[in-house]
């Protein structure tokens, strides 16, 4: 897709995406996966987690 890789993490209603470009990575696709770490993962369940109550707050604040 337009020269890019796209990394997408969802967790129910809620979606992370990455893009990055096809020449910042070395090793194409396998590349890809290296950097997709033990750190990162756990640093995306993290965001996950804060994007959650970010959203519950906004929605309590709408009721």
């Amino acid at each position: 897709m337009n020269q890019k890789f796209i990394i997408k993490f969802e967790q129910g209603v809620l979606e992370q995406s990455y893009k990055l470009a096809e020449t910042d990575i070395i090793g194409g696709v396998n590349g890809v996966f290296e950097l997709l770490d033990e750190e990162f993962i756990n640093q995306v369940i993290m965001q996950f987690k804060h994007m959650r109550k970010t959203f519950f707050d906004a929605y309590e604040r709408y009721e």
